[in-house]
């Protein structure tokens, strides 16, 4: 599928804070940890009226250049009148913070390398733009029928990490 890559929004954090310590990993079984919509985590980003079809995702945080991490992308749709489907992955993979400054301030930078590992969907393909080069690298994809985004930083190299996103 093709998809207009024009940004319509700024970007907002996905999460309120700033995460210091690796998140658990979703799993099948462990309570409070499963892809049932009751385990949503309660900092997912609520996308509003204005997300069309499409996200990007950047990630900043207070890091030296070269730092690495993991990360996992779910979404959560409404299934019905008031109801949230259960998680599901959208792409995970691993990233490098590069030396492009963040608006964040003194000692953020932002992510200039991703890879994704998992790319999740089928119903399109996520695609990392502008990766390495110390520039910032974004994560794009499909949206359309989701209501919440999780990230999940299950390997934190850096001192802490956030991702942000905007609508397209």
């Amino acid at each position: 599928m093709t998809m207009l890559h024009t940004i319509q929004s700024s970007y907002e954090r996905i999460r309120a804070e700033y995460i210091t310590v690796a998140d658990a990993a979703l799993t099948p079984a462990t309570a409070g940890l499963t892809y049932k919509a009751s385990d949503r985590p309660s900092d997912c980003f609520e996308a509003g009226p204005a997300a069309g079809g499409g996200m990007c995702v950047i990630f900043d945080g207070e890091a030296t250049d070269g730092d690495t991490f993991s990360w996992s992308l779910y979404g959560y749709r409404t299934v019905a009148e008031g109801g949230i489907g259960p998680a599901e992955i959208i792409c995970s993979g691993t990233g490098i913070f590069g030396t492009a400054v963040s608006e964040t301030g003194d000692g953020y930078l932002y992510v200039d390398t991703i890879v994704i590992t998992n790319p999740g969907s089928w119903y399109d393909v996520p695609v990392a733009i502008d990766s390495d080069s110390n520039r910032i690298c974004k994560i794009c994809f499909d949206f359309a029928g989701f209501k919440f985004l999780s990230v999940r930083f299950t390997v934190i190299g850096s001192t802490s990490i956030n991702g942000h996103v905007a609508y397209f």
